[in-house]
């Protein structure tokens, strides 16, 4: 997953923040955007970890980060 598909994923959050939409990478993560407090919510699942990042760019690298860390250590794949 590329940072642009990234940054579309989260865009499309924004654009649609009066539905709640859930993306998942199953055993990895769920993402999340709150109209209400206008921030991301990314949840790691193997801990439960919540995680709020209140712009698109720091949502970004962290999404990168994690899918990235975990492709390449095998632990997600498409």
């Amino acid at each position: 997953m590329s940072i642009t598909d990234i940054k579309k994923m989260l865009n499309t959050l924004i654009e649609y923040e009066d539905s709640t939409i859930t993306h998942t990478m199953p055993g990895l993560m769920e993402l999340v955007y709150s109209k209400a407090s206008q921030t991301f919510q990314i949840t790691t699942l193997a801990d439960g970890n919540v995680s709020l990042y209140d712009d698109i760019d720091t949502a970004c690298d962290a999404l990168y980060t994690i899918y990235t860390l975990s492709y390449h250590n095998g632990f997600y794949r498409k």
